[in-house]
């Protein structure tokens, strides 16, 4: 149930909106307007002064767009998004949806505006999520808490935008300058917004401390150190009762380490202890309190009283975790006991593992703290199955929005039927973990392969689309050839090696290399190549004569199989028709061979793509000037070779999950399949019922722009380290 004032304040916000919208419609208008075109290109003064034109006799148009997009889209922030808000537009392929280039522009041009208003208003923004965090009865400051964010506002003058202005070009240019506008006047509104909640006695949440060391990034989280191979056990010296001087451990004798006397470089290189004789020894005193905090670990009334700090149950937990670091009679053993315990609070305080995940991770605590006891090898490396395990969870965790997703609950069912196994297990033991391990990642595999069969349609139709494609390029090759020796317009080349190639192509995959059609098609290359070079003679122009209607008839026919828009179709024939009217006029000149240098202009002509011509060819995004990600979701690897689009999208393999920019928003998706070729890459999608098509040069462009991201930056056993460590200098 959405709390009363948190309503109050979404309505508020919303009557707002069409004085907003007004303002920026006015903002954008002077900027695009005769007064601002100094300096400009003549190209440029045309697209502003129709911009203008259309949007002085469109505002009532734009602004009603403006209002009812972004009432719409902060409904779904606040009720839940539409089941179809991912599959409602079907192009092609049989009715799948597949995004391409011209597609994801549209998203990368909505990421574009996002950041602006983002990076201009920033830190009111951030007031005011402190104040909508309280409203909807968060303890730490969400963004997510906040309905009215930048990508709302652009995804809102994006949809206002296409209502008045038809030419791609131009929309880029209104989106971008409007952004402009808004988000000088957002920073005005969020600050007053602010200002009226606190006015009525809301007080604000508070930011979770983040420690950033001298030089960091701004926006990245600090590392207290480096991830490596026995990062964990480098921490044992930081454990209360650390002693050191020789490899056995003493209870008298030794240096006292305490984080605070030891600082980093005493983690990195203090030599750790070991139990004296080398073998687990636990006495009965320290089996009775594991198997209390166990008893206590299985009855805690909610994953809230796992994590929260000054809750009853997290009372209990640490009075337990003081009886067990009592109970351990040698050094080594209460300083593991510590630090796993201390892992595990952190591991539980993650505010992005999901809520429902924290009892499964709580039961397999005393299986974890009972291998770590008796296997030194446990804290040397992340790589161990005790870790992997944890992080499997917590990533496969974080692939899901919605809490009611079958596939969500399926796992869930499951992993929490291994810890369960493990918390009843009398010895646990590294193999234990590697089996949990092995048997977590069969169900996914499991899970996966029932989502490929059932996304078998679309897989289909993909592998066909390939097909065609590389067909299409080979015959686009072969016509190229075949036009060498022929003199004519840019268009008419383009068509034949580009659109008439699909039409080849389409007719020998749907009905046969040898069929009626595809002979035809070849047919009408060589009529209409023909028909571009007759010799000067009475003979040659009757034969074109009666040429002419059947050729016609038959390339408006192939334009129509391949939806060529009409714009083009009556390009084409209209530039035939002219040539054709040159041809027919006695005592035209005749084409005759091409000189060597004609041919070398000819080929400079040609128009031969790599890969499918690109819809979105007016597009003026300038990548290097974009800044499409929030620092915070910028890698923080040095590696180059990681910054290759290509390279990012041909490591992808199935089972992989992604956060991905689609559509107007952030999305987590899996991939499900890619074609022979990785022409084709096919995601399952945030509902079981819907997948994402996506081309691979899409692909690579919306990771050039930062739009495809790993679901988590660090793994969920790191974070809680680095979490950890941070806690550990006001606590010991």
């Amino acid at each position: 149930m959405t709390p009363p004032l948190y309503q109050r304040f979404v309505e508020d916000e919303l009557a707002l909106a069409p004085a907003l919208v007004n303002r920026v419609l006015a903002g954008t208008v002077q900027l695009l307007g005769p007064s601002r075109d100094s300096g400009t290109s003549a190209g440029e003064r045309s697209h502003h002064s129709e911009i203008v034109k259309a949007l002085q006799r469109e505002a009532t148009l734009f602004e009603k767009t403006f209002v009812e997009s972004l009432a719409k889209r902060v409904r779904e922030e606040t009720d839940g998004p539409r089941e179809t808000s991912f599959a409602e537009a079907r192009t092609g392929l049989g009715g799948l949806e597949l995004m391409d280039e011209a597609r994801v522009e549209v998203d990368i041009e909505i990421s574009r505006a996002m950041q602006l208003i983002d990076s201009t208003a920033e830190w009111e923004l951030r007031e005011l999520q402190t104040f909508t965090s309280t409203l909807v009865g968060q303890n730490h400051v969400n963004a997510e808490s906040n309905p009215f964010r930048p990508l709302i506002y652009a995804s809102a003058l994006w949809d206002a935008t296409c209502a008045v202005v038809s030419s791609q070009i131009q929309r880029a240019i209104v989106l971008r300058t409007a952004a402009g506008v808004i988000a000088g006047l957002l920073k005005n509104a969020w600050a007053a917004a602010s200002t009226r909640l606190e006015n009525a006695g809301v007080q604000p949440g508070t930011y979770r401390t983040v420690i950033l060391p001298s030089g960091a990034a701004f926006g990245r989280v600090a590392m207290a150190e480096p991830p490596r191979p026995g990062a964990l056990s480098a921490l044992l010296p930081s454990m209360p009762g650390a002693t050191f001087g020789s490899t056995r451990g003493r209870d008298d004798g030794g240096v006292g380490a305490g984080f605070g006397d030891s600082g980093t470089g005493a983690l990195a290189g203090a030599p750790r202890a070991v139990r004296s004789d080398g073998t687990p020894r636990r006495n009965p005193e320290l089996e009775q309190a594991l198997l209390r905090l166990d008893e206590l670990l299985r009855h805690l009334p909610s994953e809230a009283s796992l994590a929260g700090r000054g809750t009853s149950g997290s009372n209990r937990l640490e009075q337990h975790r003081a009886a067990l670091v009592a109970s351990a009679s040698e050094p080594i053993d209460r300083q593991v006991i510590e630090l796993a315990t201390r892992l595990f609070e952190s591991l539980l305080a993650d505010s992005q593992l999901p809520g429902a995940f924290k009892p499964l991770l709580a039961r397999m605590q005393i299986a974890v703290l009972r291998v770590v006891l008796a296997e030194n090898a446990v804290l040397d490396s992340y790589d161990h199955p005790v870790w992997r395990l944890i992080d499997r969870i917590g990533e496969v965790s974080l692939g899901y929005s919605r809490i009611e997703d079958p596939r969500l609950s399926s796992f869930l069912s499951f992993a929490s039927a291994v810890a369960e196994e493990m918390a009843g297990a009398a010895a646990p033991d590294t193999a234990l973990f590697r089996r949990g391990l092995n048997r977590i990642d069969v169900h996914l595999s499991e899970q996966l392969q029932g989502q490929m069969r059932a996304a078998q349609a679309s897989v289909d139709a993909l592998q066909l689309a390939e097909r065609r494609e590389i067909l299409q390029q080979h015959l686009a090759q072969r016509l190229t050839d075949q036009m060498v020796q022929v003199r004519t317009t840019p268009t008419i080349r383009r068509f034949v090696t580009s659109t008439w190639a699909q039409v080849i192509a389409e007719d020998m995959l749907s009905k046969g290399e040898q069929s009626e059609a595809t002979m035809s098609d070849l047919k009408t290359v060589d009529d209409l190549l023909w028909s571009l070079k007759i010799p000067d003679h009475p003979q040659s122009r009757q034969r074109l004569l009666q040429l002419l209607p059947g050729l016609l008839h038959r390339l408006r026919v192939g334009m129509e199989l391949v939806a060529l828009a009409l714009p083009e179709q009556h390009a084409v024939l209209n530039e035939l028709m002219t040539i054709h009217t040159e041809a027919l006029r006695p005592g035209t000149k005749t084409s005759g061979a091409l000189t060597p240098e004609e041919i070398v202009q000819s080929m400079r002509d040609e128009v031969l793509p790599e890969a499918p011509a690109r819809s979105f060819s007016d597009s003026v995004i300038d990548l290097s000037s974009m800044e499409t990600v929030p620092a915070e979701h910028l890698p923080s690897t040095g590696d180059h070779t990681e910054d290759d689009p290509s390279r990012r999208v041909e490591a992808l393999r199935a089972g992989d999950r992604l956060r991905v920019f689609l559509h107007g928003r952030w999305s987590r998706v899996q991939l499900l399949w890619r074609s022979d070729r990785s022409l084709f890459f096919l995601f399952a999608g945030e509902s079981p019922s819907h997948t994402h098509s996506i081309t691979r040069r899409a692909l690579e462009r919306l990771s050039s722009a930062g739009l495809v991201q790993p679901l988590e930056a660090r793994s969920l056993v790191q974070r809680s380290v680095d979490r950890m460590m941070r806690d550990l200098s006001p606590r010991t």
